[in-house]
């Protein structure tokens, strides 16, 4: 991929994160922590939903992409299945509306739910949708179908904050559903010229069932992955308070210059290894990319660190805590990039079961850890569960790749990320009685992490500037 494609999907994220970053302290300017706390579990539906809608479908149609002879057909192939029954299911749950809503937001009003599906569906097309961007590397096309609805999610926000409208989450539902809208539309009109040839061409039942082969054991893992992700939001709910499930959702949005680093690395990893194993690529360099990804890991965490404390000047006195809570909040998108890195042989290996036992072993650590923490430290305890959740994730993804693809040196890895998570977890526990200011430890960190990483700094300046004259 060329460095002007790998920009044109940067754009994306790192837009997406800016109007994001704006958008966090007018929401908790504007609405009350309880409120904040109950959009988390919205995003929390919506993404179960999708994990469990789309039968692994969406992964079978980027591992397949570039070796289908008819990509028409594959895209239906992938999508129609995971719809159909997403439908299903919505129609089933519908009757018990009231209930549903009383159970996720703790109010007894079927609208909550009904826009809630609403979400589900469009964010389900979106994102069938943007993996067509993704392998076709139309990366501004892919950016700009971010960015638009993120920024129409900014004014509304805006709108209702300088107007004096009223405030509560029923309005906070109803900007999520426009801007997940307004994602669907726009990627609808990026990919008219695959998705209409789609509609018309007959589906090959055949090619379902191998799809589906693959695809399922994901929807396993995927639930699997869903629980290690949402363990935390679900335990603030029903073991402490929706005011400290904001706190937590405030810290962990704040996060999003982590997840800047995730959603590129995510969107041009897989296609790009995908695309050498066709080609028949000496998968070796994997091994040096590994490198640049820990250097840029620790780099992100060391920002984090050194920075952390700005939160305070844009956010209300409730949430002076999340300058703490941050330095754990970012473990999960770095170590999820990072692993995706280092657990490639799974893909390439089409081992996907054995993603099942990797995340339901993260799962149970988050799980016992959440159950012990949160009660007495709430959010504080969540994000720290969450942590240690993720650095077993991370090594696990890794020693199962290197056993079921190919040896690769990981003693380096393990220390940076061990050190690096338990300095977050440090963070949280005693950087509110430290004698001195807490970013100090982490701004000391900058020259021995520069040194450490001289080689894999020098080699990504060298391929950028190879990739500037060759762009």
């Amino acid at each position: 991929m060329k460095l002007r494609e790998v920009l044109g999907f940067a754009l994306g994220p790192i837009a997406s994160a800016i109007l994001g970053l704006m958008t966090l302290p007018i929401v908790a300017w504007a609405f009350s922590a309880e409120d904040v706390g109950r959009l988390n579990i919205l995003k929390v539906m919506v993404s179960f939903c999708m994990l469990v809608g789309v039968l692994g479908l969406d992964q079978a149609y980027v591992r397949e992409f570039h070796e289908s002879r008819d990509r028409h057909r594959l895209l239906k192939a992938c999508f129609l299945p995971g719809f159909a029954f997403l439908l299903v299911a919505g129609l089933v749950t519908v009757a018990f509306a009231s209930r549903l809503s009383f159970l996720l937001f703790g109010a007894d009003s079927p609208i909550f739910y009904w826009i809630a599906l609403a979400a589900v569906v469009a964010t389900f097309v979106s994102g069938f949708l943007s993996s067509i961007l993704r392998m076709q590397e139309r990366g501004l096309a892919y950016s700009m179908s971010q960015v638009i609805p993120n920024g129409l999610l900014l004014a509304y926000i805006g709108a209702i904050a300088f107007f004096g409208l009223s405030r509560g989450f029923l309005q906070l539902q109803l900007a999520f559903l426009a801007s997940t809208v307004a994602a669907m539309l726009v990627y609808l009109w990026n990919t008219r010229r695959q998705w209409r040839p789609a509609v018309t061409v007959q589906l090959d039942w055949q090619q379902v069932r191998s799809l589906l082969k693959f695809g399922l054991p994901l929807i396993f893992s995927g639930l699997a992955y869903w629980g290690l992700v949402a363990t935390s939001s679900l335990a603030l709910r029903s073991l402490s308070t929706f005011a400290e499930l904001g706190v937590y959702s405030v810290a962990t949005s704040f996060a999003g210059v982590a997840i800047i680093f995730q959603s590129v690395f995510s969107v041009v990893w897989a296609p790009i290894v995908y695309k050498w194993v066709a080609e028949g690529v000496d998968l070796s360099r994997v091994d040096r990319v590994a490198g640049q990804a820990l250097a840029v890991v620790c780099a992100i965490f060391i920002v984090c660190g050194t920075c952390s404390w700005l939160t305070d000047y844009l956010l209300p006195e409730d949430y002076t805590r999340v300058k703490y809570l941050l330095l754990c909040a970012v473990v999960q998108p770095l170590l999820y990039t990072l692993s995706e890195v280092t657990c490639v042989g799974i893909g390439v290996s089409r081992r996907t079961l054995l993603m099942l036992w990797v995340t339901l072993a993260a799962l149970c650590a988050n799980l016992l850890l959440s159950l012990w923490l949160v009660p007495v430290h709430g959010a504080s305890g969540a994000v720290v569960a969450n942590a240690v959740a993720f650095l077993v994730f991370f090594v696990a993804r890794t020693e199962v790749s290197a056993n079921v693809w190919r040896q690769f040196p990981r003693v380096r890895l393990y220390v940076f990320v061990v050190v690096a998570v338990a300095l977050a977890i440090g963070t949280v526990a005693i950087g509110p009685v430290l004698p001195f200011h807490f970013a100090l430890v982490w701004f000391a960190l900058w020259p021995l992490t520069a040194w450490c990483f001289r080689v894999e700094a020098l080699d990504m300046v060298v391929y950028a500037r190879h990739a500037l004259r060759h762009r």
